[in-house]
């Protein structure tokens, strides 16, 4: 039977991946623990005796934690799985608790409404990036456990490295301490940043040119073949308003101080890739310390966009480099700026 290693060989002699010693090592310790969940039936898994229930692997940017996390979830011999990104799956969380009234443990009872239906559950690209999350996570993880519900999730950072500047910290740490007791935390210690092997780049990143947006207009006519356009004017994202500059039946047109602007939040992103495939986001502009805000919610709108694959057109006034340097979140834009990299390629525009 073929497993993570001997598909790992396969791909690799094809030269469909490059082998890299760190990958193909944590890829062996997966497999191991693949065996043992595929031997656990209900019984045997309530009186295991190991109590580790899945995997916190983290690591740089580019590494390949997301190709490990898609092929460790291939090869997971259950029906009972599902893969989400991190951001999506909270934003269930949250919409159940809105609908739970009069309940004295919600967050119990979603637990166990997913053991209904999952014994296993991926989350990509875990980032705490609200209060709201970051407040009911402890007990989100802990009720996940209980119903013995296997976790494996991706990072960039180490768990302790979680909501570092976050508001109340300190009712975060019990949260980082369930990670760390429950989960097994191994770091992809790759010395290559995959994304930028590549080179292939294609024209929709408009960087400060100052007929920016007649080349935008030009994308936005090519890819929108069916001629039906919409100008300046308001869809309707999550019962509100949303002003766009035009949108046709299959992509939508943004000014970054709307898209990114008071009052947007991660919701109207994970509504809006349901909605189109094309996004154009003209007049991205430095982002200074005190434009923190902006500089989140356009990491969380390019963290949803590469997830769904969605393609990407935009225009700055500095290189992609810039456009945030100083301020709470530097570090962790360093991250958007990779996906922003790998997002210009053919290949990723090939993905379907």
């Amino acid at each position: 039977m073929q497993n993570l290693n001997t598909w790992y060989q396969q791909q690799t002699a094809a030269g469909n991946l490059t082998f890299d010693q760190a990958q193909l090592e944590l890829l062996n310790q997966l497999d191991v623990f693949l065996d043992n969940f595929a031997s656990l039936n209900f019984i045997t898994r309530l009186w295991r005796k190991d109590h580790k229930l899945g995997y916190y692997i983290y690591g740089d940017v580019g590494r390949g934690k997301s190709m490990i996390m898609n092929s460790m979830y291939q090869f997971t011999q259950s029906s009972r799985k599902i893969r989400l990104h991190f951001h999506e799956f909270m934003h269930e969380v949250h919409q159940k608790m809105a609908q739970m009234h009069n309940i004295d443990d919600p967050l119990a009872s979603i637990a166990k409404d997913y053991k209904q239906r999952y014994d296993i559950i991926y989350l990509d690209e875990m980032h705490i990036s609200d209060i709201a999350t970051a407040m009911i996570m402890k007990r989100l993880l802990e009720s996940l456990f209980a119903n013995q519900i296997y976790i494996v999730t991706s990072s960039n950072y180490h768990p302790d490295n979680l909501w570092p500047n976050g508001l109340m910290r300190e009712r975060f740490l019990p949260a980082i301490e369930v990670i760390k007791d429950r989960l097994n935390i191994v770091s992809l210690n790759s010395q290559q940043d995959y994304r930028l092997i590549n080179d292939s780049i294609n024209q929709l990143f408009i960087i400060q040119q100052p007929d920016s947006s007649s080349q935008l207009d030009a994308i936005f006519n090519a890819i929108n073949l069916d001629n039906q356009s919409n100008h300046d004017v308001t869809i309707e994202v999550c019962q509100r308003e949303l002003p766009c500059i035009k949108h046709g039946s299959d992509i939508i047109w943004f000014d970054f101080a709307i898209i990114c602007g008071d009052m947007r939040s991660q919701l109207d992103y994970l509504e809006l890739v349901q909605k189109f495939k094309w996004f154009i986001i003209s007049d991205i502009p430095l982002l200074t310390i005190d434009k923190k805000d902006f500089a989140r919610r356009f990491t969380w709108l390019i963290d949803i966009l590469y997830d769904s694959n969605s393609k990407l057109a935009l225009s700055t006034t500095v290189p992609l480099k810039d456009i945030y340097c100083q301020g709470d979140f530097a570090n962790e834009f360093e991250r958007t700026i990779s996906r922003l990299e790998e997002m210009q390629t053919h290949e990723y525009l090939e993905k379907t």
